[in-house]
């Protein structure tokens, strides 16, 4: 790719229901080489099925002994310049792949942001310096941050993996994995990945709210934001706004905790940190919700079908320790369901094996149609930016904390029967998220019926 012609970094940014994977599909070439990229292995099928090329998705190859995994067949497809689709998940490991040039001819696709950092490798500052720096199993780039693994750590990884993270090894060896400081450590989705191809084209929704987008800016590489101009949002939300009847939690509003001495409404609480609350503050909020969700079981939820409830919380709240059931090659379940905190006593998710319960999905959830029969959804967060990850990307002045909240929360609610234009009832009871969610709704400005409406069923003034 000439200066004079760089390489194209677009984003698609259109509302949920709009057809985006539908015109990703109806507009491959024949004379191009695609790799597609889905949050999904169902998305993948679809691809597949419908696409007016042949597109190959990888797969174990029983008879071929060189193919032992996805990613060698991957790799494989690549090298014969077939068009390919693969998964985020697969995608984020390619690093290697693209270093050989395998992608080097390809238009990449991506459906739907990709996950670019996260902050799961910490230990204390002295124990990476100590353990770490002064070993010599690792050293720091000054001026990038990034940790690169010493020659004495490949070469012996396996001999210190008890000491040493074998995940922070694996992040460094494929070139993901910065310092912040204090001991306290980011993997990034591999850069080369980003640069990698002819173009790369995301197709997303309220891409100013995603990470992605603020990490492709700040890597320089000028993404070019197409959102079709601010009508089409505008159009959107007017004709979908009448379908969402947004709730809140009355149970949540009404009892308070103390946090840091100062008395706090349980729904405000559900973004602080395990170090913000005592345990006995944390306990008292796990046993709340599943009062609260019990009530509205008990209540305006007894004869919805338990399937048709979505719950959007943290999976170690919904199921013990964090462990969903077992299930066999067709889907049904192998060990029983246990509760976690939120789930137990709710009335929404009962013991044992084979029994309906409500369903409980991540709150990064996106680009599946595996719940377009939910009417409900209940939604227990209070979505922040993880702290490093946004202050790597830039801060604030590369995106928005309310940005990226109300991005998670459409992208989650838009999995419900709202996207064949059937009515839902959105439980949101922290009043952020609420607010950030009818101000977008109604552009703004939220009548005073609906508001109302709100206030009156949760039995407190009308208002914020």
């Amino acid at each position: 790719m000439s200066e004079a012609q760089p390489r194209p970094v677009t984003i698609i940014d259109r509302p949920c229901r709009f057809g985006k994977t539908t015109r990703m599909i109806a507009d491959l070439e024949e004379a191009k080489q695609y790799l597609i990229v889905t949050p999904l292995l169902t998305e993948c099928d679809r691809i597949v099925r419908d696409a007016r090329v042949p597109v190959m998705q990888p797969e174990i190859v029983e008879d071929e002994p060189d193919i032992t995994t996805k990613k060698d067949h991957l790799v494989q497809l690549l090298q014969a310049q077939k068009n390919a689709v693969t998964t985020h998940a697969m995608f984020d490991h390619l690093a290697d792949v693209a270093g050989e040039g395998l992608l080097d001819a390809y238009h990449i696709l991506i459906d739907e942001v990709v996950s670019v950092a996260d902050s799961s490798f910490r230990c204390t500052e002295i124990e990476w310096r100590d353990f770490y720096l002064n070993t010599g199993y690792a050293k720091v780039d000054p001026a990038t941050g990034q940790v690169i693994a010493t020659p004495l750590w490949e070469d012996n990884a396996e001999e210190v993996s008890g000491t040493l993270s074998a995940k922070a090894y694996r992040a460094a060896r494929s070139g993901r994995l910065f310092s912040v400081g204090e001991g306290i450590h980011i993997s990034v989705i591999p850069e080369i990945l980003l640069r990698a191809g002819q173009s790369l084209t995301v197709f997303t929704f309220k891409a100013e709210g995603s990470l992605m987008f603020a990490h492709l800016d700040r890597l320089g590489l000028n993404p070019v934001h197409d959102s079709d101009g601010p009508e089409v949002e505008r159009g959107f939300v007017r004709e979908v706004r009448h379908l969402i009847n947004v709730q809140r939690i009355p149970a949540l509003d009404r009892r308070t905790v103390r946090v840091k001495g100062k008395p706090v409404r349980l729904s405000d609480c559900m973004s602080y940190s395990k170090q913000m609350m005592t345990p006995a503050t944390s306990v008292t909020l796990d046993t709340e919700i599943a009062k609260a969700l019990a009530s509205l079981r008990r209540g305006p939820l007894a004869s919805v079908a338990l399937p048709d409830i979505l719950v959007v919380c943290p999976k170690d709240k919904w199921f013990e320790k964090g462990r969903e059931p077992g299930k066999g090659p067709d889907g049904t379940e192998t060990t029983p369901f246990r509760p976690g905190p939120y789930a137990d006593g709710s009335r929404l998710a009962p013991r044992g094996t084979g029994k309906d319960r409500a369903r409980s999905i991540p709150n990064k959830t996106q680009g599946t149609n595996a719940y377009r029969h939910a009417s409900h959804v209940i939604y227990l967060y209070d979505q922040y930016p993880t702290p490093l990850v946004h202050r790597w990307v830039g801060g604030k002045d590369a995106i928005d904390p309310d940005d990226y909240a109300l991005t998670e929360l459409i992208q989650v609610i838009w999995r419900t029967r709202i996207r064949d234009g059937e009515p839902i009832t959105a439980y949101i009871p922290n009043r952020r998220m609420r607010e950030l969610f009818l101000s977008w709704l109604w552009e703004g400005d939220v009548p005073q019926s609906v508001r109302n409406k709100i206030a009156s069923q949760q039995g407190s003034k009308p208002g914020r």
